[in-house]
């Protein structure tokens, strides 16, 4: 429970945050809020979040947060067992971080 009060706390700052700068706060948000649905086991609204965070950082050109969406939705995905679809994120992910100068 102390983590997931954490992790919700952090993510009322960053709902604020958003407001002042949805250019640059937009993608960390979907990202935690993207988790906090996959702790709580609601894969639709964890998925439609995971896929946020990754088309908003792209947008933005955050590509090494890019990356981390990628990685966690590959993550969440291999959870799932869904493993074809988290390898093509884990794909995605590495070419992120290459972009980014990460080897």
């Amino acid at each position: 429970a102390k983590w997931t009060n954490l992790g919700q706390d952090a993510i009322t700052s960053l709902r604020k945050w958003v407001k002042s700068s949805e250019w640059n706060f937009s993608n960390k948000l979907y990202l935690l809020e993207a988790e906090f649905y996959f702790l709580r086991e609601d894969d639709e609204r964890a998925m439609v979040c995971f896929q946020a965070s990754i088309k908003a950082a792209r947008e933005h050109r955050f590509v090494h947060e890019e990356g981390l969406a990628e990685e966690k939705t590959a993550t969440y995905l291999l959870h799932k067992s869904r493993h074809d679809e988290a390898m093509g994120h884990f794909v995605n992910a590495k070419k992120c971080y290459e972009v980014w100068g990460a080897y």
